[in-house]
């Protein structure tokens, strides 16, 4: 591995994490070389192997490691033997040929991450090949960017069982044949691919990340998914899950939902869900004073015993709702309107929009700008008679308000 290679971004990273500084340090290119007084034995060196290795590999970064071979012939070409291989900060130049030195049998992790440097789609295509011959157990490849958008190929990696990919602004394609059999943890971010024809050919998944959504449907089949998170950042027209074995659910509509939203849902095993429709290129306007930002929907196992969720379901939508009174909490951000709002809009046709029904707790942040508040508040318990519990934020002051269903008493706190 070719010593210094880095430009001055990298060098600078690199000389900030304690992993990476050896060989790095200011002073002369032989800073780091083991000096002995004279008829001293090097006995670190006659050390076997594994043991070396295992030093090597406490070091946590290959280039670092590699490094060491300016301290004896010894040590040099030992670090291609390690079980792990972690590149931070490094550039691309010569990193082909850097993996093609390492040994076999296949890594338990490979971690490459060009932070400062966009590859063009060939040298991402080339780096993913590279990965899959190495068939690592866990796979991490993070790159800056790239500097086309054409589309570039993922390779089969039948043997690895954890992929994470950042590959900011790239497209990726499915091989005609092959698959991921041990594939049992897939992050993407910031990279784009059809999940709906990637999970057939992933049968043993069991978490899914994707953190940068780029369609407008949200379509995921799997039998044996368990931890699901889709971060959209399109706005969602439809929503269709069937996950019988997930049992942690996090959805995400950066950009809000459209008018003709429709969700199917079937994960009977979940118990933790969240649901959250932010509105970062448009608000949900209704009456004529209030706009709504964001809405969470949550519930979780923590709370209380939990019974299956069902699907409660009308002639043009599927909707979540609980069931064995299981709590879910129901978090708004609203906030004055300084346009005005469509005045036929009432607030539970802005909700129902986003299909959530029958919860216990109801969060409120709100931005009244001077305006009285109470009347909304108020509106709001009459609408959502289930709620048992009311947190109000205003600005910098909270007060909270719990009420009893049961009793009908009201306490209030600062």
């Amino acid at each position: 591995m070719a010593a210094g290679v880095a430009c001055d971004l990298c060098r600078r990273d690199q000389l900030g994490m304690e992993c990476c500084r050896g060989g790095l340090l200011p002073g002369s290119a032989a800073a780091g070389l083991l000096i002995l007084p004279d008829g001293e034995e090097d006995r670190i060196s006659a050390l076997p192997d594994d043991m070396l290795l295992q030093i090597l590999a406490r070091l946590g970064c290959a280039r670092a490691a590699a490094h060491t071979g300016l301290l004896a012939r010894r040590w040099r070409g030992l670090w291609a033997r390690l079980p792990e291989f972690t590149f931070h900060h490094i550039v691309p130049t010569h990193l082909d040929a850097t993996l093609a030195m390492v040994a076999r049998p296949a890594p338990s992790l490979l971690d490459i991450q060009f932070n400062h440097h966009s590859l063009e789609p060939a040298r991402v295509s080339s780096l993913l090949r590279a990965a899959a011959a190495l068939a690592p157990a866990e796979f991490v490849l993070c790159v800056a960017g790239a500097t086309q958008s054409d589309p570039v190929e993922l390779p089969c990696f039948d043997r690895t069982a954890s992929i994470k990919l950042d590959l900011y602004h790239v497209s990726l394609t499915l091989t005609p044949a092959g698959g991921f059999p041990a594939l049992e943890s897939l992050h993407l971010e910031n990279c784009h691919i059809d999940v709906a024809d990637m999970l057939p050919l992933c049968p043993r998944l069991r978490e899914l990340w994707t953190l940068d959504w780029s369609s407008d449907s949200v379509m995921i089949h799997s039998e044996a998914l368990e931890d699901l998170a889709v971060y959209a950042t399109w706005q969602i027209r439809h929503i269709n899950i069937v996950a019988p074995a997930v049992k942690t659910l996090y959805l995400v509509a950066h950009y809000g939902i459209s008018k003709e939203f429709i969700l199917s849902f079937s994960a009977p095993a979940v118990e933790d869900l969240t649901w959250k429709c932010e509105s970062q290129a448009i608000s949900y306007r209704f009456g004529v004073i209030w706009r709504m930002w964001s809405l969470t929907f949550s519930f979780s196992t923590c709370l209380q015993p939990f019974g299956n969720t069902e699907l409660a379901s009308n002639s043009n939508s599927v909707s979540l709702q609980s069931q064995h009174r299981r709590i879910g909490v129901l978090s708004l951000n609203l906030e004055t309107n300084v346009h005005v709002g469509d005045a036929a809009m009432a607030f539970e046709q802005v909700i129902y929009r986003f299909q959530v029904i029958e919860f216990s707790i109801l969060e409120l942040d709100l931005t009244q700008r001077g305006h009285v508040y109470g009347a909304i508040v108020l509106y709001l318990l009459g609408l959502c008679t289930s709620i048992q519990r009311l947190k109000v934020t205003l600005d910098a002051y909270e007060i909270a308000v719990v009420t009893s269903l049961t009793t009908g008493g009201v306490k209030v706190s600062p």
